[in-house]
């Protein structure tokens, strides 16, 4: 594949995941919820999780802002469901250390990868980053 073709496979990914993003709703079992603002662009939305046993046994995201922020925290969403809050953390700390441009184990983002190249955006980042700060400021919150 094409540099180009692998930019516009990323590009479809994303806005996928932003059209018809998979974890978007209102969790009614909800253990836990962060919100989060982006003020520079006006991005708004609210991480939900239900965590049992160290666990997030499920997750969604609502609220609304750009393509990206919403793409973002769909695949953050589907790459964090069911998973432990330890590996959810190191996922978190990739997927930040990778969309500023630092060296991140892609393998460990899942189709979260696809935001690879948004270092490149600065002015993206935060809209990426959104619903990854949320989930990382709920999960503090969790557990002091």
């Amino acid at each position: 594949m094409t540099l180009a073709g692998l930019d516009q496979l990323y590009r479809q990914v994303i806005l996928d995941a932003a059209v018809d993003p998979t974890y978007r709703g209102q969790l009614t079992n909800a253990t836990d919820a962060q919100a989060a603002h982006n003020p520079s662009c006006g991005d708004v939305l609210e991480v939900q999780a239900q965590i049992r046993n160290d666990q997030i046994v499920a997750v969604s995201f609502q609220g609304s802002g750009c393509t990206i922020s919403q793409a973002s925290a769909s695949l953050m969403a589907e790459l964090v469901a069911n998973q432990s809050i330890n590996s959810v953390e190191k996922a978190i700390k990739q997927f930040k250390a990778m969309i500023l441009g630092q060296e991140a184990d892609l393998d460990q983002l899942g189709n979260a990868g696809v935001f690879s190249s948004i270092s490149q955006f600065p002015t993206r980042v935060k809209c990426a980053a959104l619903a990854w700060d949320a989930l990382d400021e709920l999960l503090k919150n969790q557990r002091s």
